[in-house]
């Protein structure tokens, strides 16, 4: 952690005109900062990757042998059941000829799983602009 009292200690250092020390003193203070900038990066990364964790712990769910995921209330999949029970990983089925495809896996499933009906497409509303006269 940084002692900022060391900043002033740096402060008076150079007005006495002690400079040599009063920048090995500041030198040592930026390796600190340095480092602890670098455990705080470290510190996000794991913080994200949990927040991730408890994201898919609490959306992702089995049905019909497939995985999906729920994100804002609209049903995101299937994936791949074994890529995700071998390694974790959440990879979005493809369609193929002979039914459902894993393009990491290579896995082929032939029951299809039930599709939510697609959304209706939105369509543009026109706006009337009041005429000038």
């Amino acid at each position: 952690m940084l002692d900022y009292r060391r900043f002033k200690e740096i402060n008076d250092l150079f007005a006495s005109g002690q400079g040599e020390k009063a920048r090995h003193l500041l030198m040592e203070m930026q390796s600190r900062c340095i480092a602890l900038r670098d455990e705080m990066s470290m510190l996000r990364i794991r913080l994200q990757s949990i927040e991730d964790a408890l994201y898919l712990s609490e959306n992702l769910y089995e049905d019909g042998g497939y995985y999906w995921l729920k994100t804002s209330g609209v049903r995101q999949g299937p994936f791949c059941p074994r890529c995700y029970q071998a390694e974790g990983g959440l990879i979005r089925l493809e369609k193929h000829k002979q039914g459902l495809e894993c393009p990491y896996c290579y896995s082929i499933y032939r029951n299809l799983p039930k599709m939510a009906p697609p959304a209706p497409e939105k369509q543009a509303r026109i706006l009337q602009f009041a005429r000038q006269m």
